[in-house]
């Protein structure tokens, strides 16, 4: 740590993660992004990215929580009939993904993945737009919990997962990105996301991030001073 205007800043990807500070934010991994017969796969956009990295979230999610780091999982949901929509919103859902009317509350495609659903007691929080601080309580849920960094992994890395991650730092939360739990529809923007995201903020592999905490839990690390 080092001392900026008298306050202390993390200097070190590992005082980032420290884990009693830290949250795992689980973006948008529902049906319809990540199964073939899901409304995106249908409407023709490319979800084997989706399907690779599906794994990779749960298995990081079960490590997260074994070392007893908050997971809080994101869902995006529209309301039937297009309750939650707006002229503009619309149009950017069909350039996006060919298609306006999925994630449908109440919807096999607006459920959580199996692989990863939340167990009893995490937290859900419902969103209608990419990032997961608009129009929600997630702010407050983390400033609660004393959580000063937000780790996030999910779908779609130009989209929902980087306006979540960006809006993060603008609420004053460090912010990890973890490369290869995160995809998109397609791969040149998904690597463009990722080549803007590294010049900027803190981006590092699940492995990295999990040995971090492992070594606190272990006591070969000690709390960040």
């Amino acid at each position: 740590m080092k001392k900026i205007h008298g306050m202390l800043v993390c200097e070190t990807i590992e005082e980032l993660l420290y884990p009693d500070w830290c949250a795992v934010l689980a973006i948008d991994i529902q049906n319809d992004a990540f199964r073939r017969e899901g409304k995106l796969a249908r409407a023709g956009n490319d979800i084997s990215g989706m399907i690779d990295v599906l794994p990779q979230c749960a298995a990081f999610i079960r490590e997260a929580r074994k070392l007893t780091v908050p997971v809080i999982h994101i869902r995006i949901v529209d309301l039937p009939e297009g309750r939650s929509d707006s002229p503009s919103w619309l149009r950017a859902k069909g350039a996006m993904s060919n298609v306006v009317d999925f994630f449908v509350e109440g919807s096999w495609g607006a459920e959580i993945c199996e692989e990863c659903a939340p167990l009893r007691g995490e937290t859900v929080i419902t969103k209608h737009r990419p990032s997961a601080f608009v129009g929600t309580n997630l702010d407050a849920i983390l400033r609660e919990q004393g959580i000063k960094t937000v780790v996030v992994i999910g779908e779609q890395t130009p989209g929902c997962v980087e306006a979540t991650y960006r809006d993060a730092a603008y609420h004053d939360y460090y912010n990890v990105l973890v490369e290869d739990c995160v995809a998109a529809f397609r791969r040149d923007l998904h690597e463009a996301s990722m080549k803007i995201q590294k010049a900027r903020h803190d981006v590092c592999a699940a492995a990295q991030v999990l040995d971090v905490w492992r070594a606190y839990r272990d006591g070969r690390r000690t709390i960040p001073a």
